[in-house]
């Protein structure tokens, strides 16, 4: 079962997907979200890590990437997989982005249930951060 949000950014893709691509920048826009680094940028295979606002610095993997409309996320927790999805489509309006997140493997219905419920409840406040940041930088802010 998917955690999952989506907002309406009056910006084009491309412009949101370069928030994204900025990965030292992630804790601008996303409160959830303290620092984050790529060092090999947001390419498929890149590993580095994220340090969320409430719990442990965690070892991060690029594992799908495709340039201005999504990129995928996996973190490794015991037993379990964490997806982190986002994809942008354009809309009339401008851009419609979703984030999901997705539990895999023998124990992720423990950390569905230990970590799911804050992840959705903070998830309205990313796309938040998301919209302001991406239309601040189309100059509509």
């Amino acid at each position: 079962m998917q955690i999952k949000e989506s907002i309406v950014i009056r910006a084009n893709p491309q412009q949101v997907f370069g928030l994204y691509q900025d990965a030292a920048g992630w804790a601008g826009w996303d409160p959830e979200v303290t620092g984050a680094s790529l060092p090999d940028g947001l390419n498929q295979g890149a590993t580095g890590w994220l340090k969320p606002r409430t719990g442990p610095k965690a070892s991060i993997q690029i594992v799908e990437v495709s340039e201005g409309r999504s990129f995928s996320v996996q973190s490794r927790l015991p037993l379990c997989r964490m997806l982190f999805g986002h994809s942008l489509a354009p809309n009339d309006q401008g851009t419609v982005a979703t984030h999901w997140v997705e539990f895999s493997g023998p124990l992720s219905f423990v950390f569905r249930r230990l970590i799911g419920k804050s992840i959705q409840a903070s998830l309205p406040n990313t796309m938040r951060g998301l919209k302001q940041a991406s239309e601040a930088r189309a100059g509509l802010a």
